[in-house]
């Protein structure tokens, strides 16, 4: 059933099987209240994936609920250990109050942010009642999660210095000593869709690709915004180069997406929100070379952006983006090399099931 669950967890016959009570037959009991969107989820999707490793590591069995039952004050499964995720709109008041009822019925308590910023807006109200904090991406710089910034993340503030854009600045007040408790969790690859697609993949091909650069993103809302005028400037300067195949305009089913994507040579994917995209994890699915903005200031699980290794950097402002992408189009050995050590990351990280491993920290008392 488990392998069977799809991208969302709001209701259904999976939905009730994963909610069920307890068996016992574990020592440790493990409850995961999670959001139900696909991106959350794909946060939540490996805790079901590996629930036999797990089991077999740890002597953990898991069960799964909507936090919604949670934070609505619903009963409390007889869990020793819980993982609470939910989405940065939450009201922090509302949320400080559940998670108080929870800890004080379970004993460990942890949290997971599925959230595209990578600021940590939600520490002073989780803090008092949680042993850890996973998130996506972290700050290599952990001092920088105390720093306030303009518009309320790092990048907002770059950005709207670069458009002379007004923006408020904003101090999440993050509680002193909280980056001790913050652990790095798998980013989209573990949604069902991709890691299945890369356990059913073979390794990327380098030739039979006819389309230069694949760029079709979403531009935000016409309004002027940082997040637009960024993607419009990038999306500008790769329109500018002379003699490519480009694919940008307009929207595609998933299916072609993935086919264009499948038959492009380089995959332009700039911030949105935050750092990391979905579109980022579909390029190395598909064989695509991911040019993307600078990721030197960010840690993942596992190392997908290394430069020069996994992708190709280009400088927040896109100044050097063209002659990235000519320099790019231009060495097909380079190419090959980085779309093959990207894949190889990525399904290596799979194929060893290293996801049990890397969150022994929530089962170890």
């Amino acid at each position: 059933m488990a392998r069977r669950v799809g991208s969302r967890l709001g209701g259904g016959l999976a939905a009730r099987w994963l909610a069920r009570p307890f068996s016992g037959r574990r020592a440790g009991r493990l409850c995961i209240y999670h959001e139900t969107d696909r991106i959350s989820f794909a946060q939540i999707y490996p805790f079901l994936h590996y629930h036999r490793d797990i089991a077999a590591a740890h002597d953990v069995e898991i069960r799964c609920m909507p936090v919604a039952r949670l934070l609505e004050g619903g009963p409390l499964p007889a869990a020793d250990m819980a993982l609470v995720q939910v989405w940065f709109t939450v009201d922090g008041t509302a949320l400080d109050r559940a998670l108080e009822r929870l800890r004080a019925a379970v004993p460990r308590v942890s949290f997971v942010d599925a959230f595209a910023h990578n600021d940590l807006r939600l520490a002073r109200h989780v803090a008092p009642h949680v042993d850890f904090y996973l998130k996506k991406s972290l700050f290599r710089d952990r001092s920088l999660y105390f720093r306030p910034f303009q518009g309320d993340t790092n990048l907002t503030e770059f950005y709207q210095h670069r458009y002379g854009l007004e923006g408020a600045v904003v101090d999440w007040q993050v509680p002193e000593g909280f980056p001790e408790r913050l652990r790095l969790s798998p980013n989209f690859f573990t949604a069902p869709r991709l890691l299945r697609g890369f356990e059913r993949a073979t390794p990327p091909r380098a030739e039979g690709r006819a389309i230069d650069v694949h760029a079709r993103l979403g531009l935000g809302p016409a309004n002027g915004s940082w997040y637009r005028r960024m993607r419009e400037e990038g999306l500008a300067r790769i329109a500018a180069i002379p003699g490519i195949e480009l694919r940008s305009a307009g929207k595609v089913p998933p299916a072609a997406f993935m086919a264009e994507l499948d038959a492009s040579k380089l995959c332009f994917s700039p911030f949105g929100y935050g750092e990391l995209c979905w579109r980022d994890v579909e390029a190395i699915l598909a064989g695509a070379v991911l040019i993307k903005p600078d990721m030197g200031h960010l840690e993942t699980l596992p190392d997908l952006y290394e430069a020069g290794v996994t992708y190709l950097p280009v400088s927040w402002d896109f100044a050097d983006l063209d002659a990235v992408v000519q320099g790019a189009l231009e060495d097909t050995a380079l190419r090959a090399r980085i779309a093959t050590e990207a894949f190889r990351r990525v399904r290596n990280y799979l194929q060893t099931r290293a996801f049990p491993g890397d969150v022994a920290f929530l089962f170890d008392a």
